[in-house]
């Protein structure tokens, strides 16, 4: 009877070394699909995001410039304008900082404060709140173009832009005409 009793422990111990072994193993094989499922996840997200196709977003008209508090060097703006997303997919522009240049003059930087979206294949309607720092020097310059009837305003550096989960920051070189300062400020 004992050594019948000992068989039976020896089996039991044996089955339960089995179904651990199996459940190790199994536990391997699932963590090992995993990852190789996550790979092939990133893989494929990567593949779809360097192999699409970006369109610079342009503008179609409908500028308008709002003049807010000016504090010190700081003066607060808000820019409307039209702006075509011929991407096909939506866009969000992060807040930025780029250069101003009046007349090829230097004249500070310009911040976007809030970010906004652009709709895919299609035109929206953008209300941007900007904050323009000044330049030491700038207000000279600014009053010495107040006569100009048409001003050639350039902006320049560097937008971060993103779709989805992916941000990228985008060079912006963009030179616009506008009416003169005078007529901007109602005088």
């Amino acid at each position: 009877m004992i050594i019948l009793w000992k068989q039976y422990q020896m089996n039991l111990t044996n089955k339960t070394m089995s179904i651990s072994t199996n459940l190790d193993t199994a536990l391997n094989s699932f963590l090992y699909r995993l990852n190789a499922s996550k790979i092939i996840i990133i893989l494929t997200a990567f593949f779809l995001a360097t192999s699409c196709t970006f369109y610079e977003p342009e503008f179609r008209g409908g500028e308008n410039i709002k003049m807010g508090k000016l504090n010190g060097k700081t003066l607060k703006l808000t820019v409307d304008a039209d702006i075509y997303n011929e991407n096909s997919f939506a866009l969000k522009v992060k807040p930025s900082t780029l250069d101003v240049y009046i007349e090829d003059q230097y004249m500070g930087k310009v911040h976007l404060d809030k970010k906004f979206k652009m709709k895919r294949k299609s035109t929206t309607r953008v209300s941007a709140p900007l904050t323009l720092t000044l330049a030491d020097g700038a207000m000279f310059k600014l009053l010495a173009l107040a006569n100009k009837k048409n001003l050639k305003i350039r902006l320049s550096g560097k937008v971060k832009a993103g779709a989805f989960f992916i941000s990228k920051k985008i060079d912006v070189n963009e030179e616009k005409t506008i009416s003169g300062i005078k007529s901007k400020l109602g005088l």
